[in-house]
């Protein structure tokens, strides 16, 4: 009888944590939706953006003795280089990678958050800043979504990186 009940209990468990899990995809997907329409948004004629390269080991190395933005950092990761991107064409291409990469993901992450690139978006009425691994998929917010992680699939890590070849921007290794 014992082994009934927890055979049971086990399987009452089970349905339970798969019900939850059913519910958080759908509210991963919406949340996942509502950034990147926020996102798609934006009118990339009326907007400054910038483009970071960031090195990922080095932050270790320098853990809370870098401020969090200067010339040398961006969110604690030093910057490796940055450019404006001026041509609106080349903010949409940009900025389409990035909400495709969002729309993109399905729930997969991994857990290093080793972040490459970094954009900030200037608009007349507030600054946002994305701090992104395309290894681990994590995107950290400040500004929109402020201090919340969200994810991306790691489509968009081509268009960034030919943006960095482009403007003649060190990568990471």
């Amino acid at each position: 009888m014992k082994s009934m009940t927890r055979i049971f209990g086990i399987i009452l468990l089970s349905c339970l944590l798969f019900e939850m899990a059913n519910g958080a995809d759908d509210n991963f997907k919406a949340d996942q939706t509502r950034i990147a329409d926020a996102i798609e948004k934006i009118p990339a004629s009326k907007i400054k953006l910038f483009l970071y390269s960031l090195d990922p080991h080095d932050a270790r190395r320098f853990s809370g003795k870098l401020p969090e933005n200067s010339n040398k950092s961006f969110h604690y990761f030093p910057i490796l280089g940055r450019v404006e991107i001026v041509s609106t064409q080349e903010k949409t291409n940009l900025l389409g990678a990035f909400t495709k990469g969002i729309k993109e993901n399905n729930e997969s992450l991994a857990n290093c958050f080793d972040p490459r690139h970094g954009i900030r978006i200037v608009s007349e009425t507030a600054t946002n800043d994305f701090v992104i691994c395309f290894e681990c998929l994590q995107v950290q917010a400040y500004g929109f979504n402020a201090g919340k992680y969200f994810l991306t699939s790691s489509s968009p890590n081509a268009t960034f990186n030919k943006f960095l070849d482009e403007y003649h921007l060190k990568k990471a290794e």
